[in-house]
C-alpha cells in the first residue's frame, strides 16, 4: 500500500510540474517619438484574434524602460500554443499586435509581428507628436 502512494504522489508532483507556464519566444518593443525613446509608456499586446483597436481587448501589458524597450515574454499555453506536448516537439506560430493608447483610450501606434517558438524578436513602434497613455 505505501509503494502505491509513494508512486501516486510521484505522479502527481510529474504531472504538477509539466502544466506550469513556459517562455516561448520573446518580443522588444522599441518605442520612439521623433526618433528619441519614449520612456514609461505602455505599451498592450493583441493576439490577433483580438480588435488592438481598444485596449480592453489587450491579453497583457509593459511599460518601457529608459531606453524606450517594452519587455514581452510570451509564455504557453497562455500565449503560444505548447513547443512540447508529452514529449513531441512542435513549432508553436503566433501573431501579435502591439499598440500605444493616448489619454483618452484612443490607439495611437500598432504594430504587428508574426513570432515562432524560440524567437527573440524586437520590433519599432514609431508614436506620432501628441499624448500617449
Amino acid at each position: 500500500m505505501k509503494k502505491i502512494q509513494i508512486l501516486l504522489l510521484a505522479l502527481v508532483a510529474v504531472m504538477v510540474s509539466a502544466c506550469g507556464f513556459k517562455t516561448e519566444a520573446t518580443v522588444d518593443v522599441e518605442v520612439t517619438q521623433k526618433g528619441k525613446p519614449m520612456v514609461g509608456t505602455t505599451v498592450y499586446k493583441f493576439p490577433e484574434d483580438r480588435s488592438a483597436l481598444y485596449k480592453d481587448n489587450a491579453t497583457g501589458s509593459a511599460v518601457t524602460n529608459a531606453g524606450g524597450v517594452a519587455h514581452f515574454d510570451l509564455k504557453s499555453p497562455e500565449d503560444m500554443d505548447p513547443s512540447n506536448i508529452a514529449g513531441q516537439r512542435f513549432e508553436g506560430k503566433a501573431t501579435f499586435v502591439f499598440a500605444v493608447f493616448d489619454a483618452n483610450g484612443d490607439q495611437r501606434a500598432a504594430v504587428s509581428v508574426e513570432v515562432k517558438t524560440g524567437d527573440k524578436k524586437t520590433v519599432k513602434l514609431d508614436v506620432p507628436e501628441g499624448n500617449v497613455n
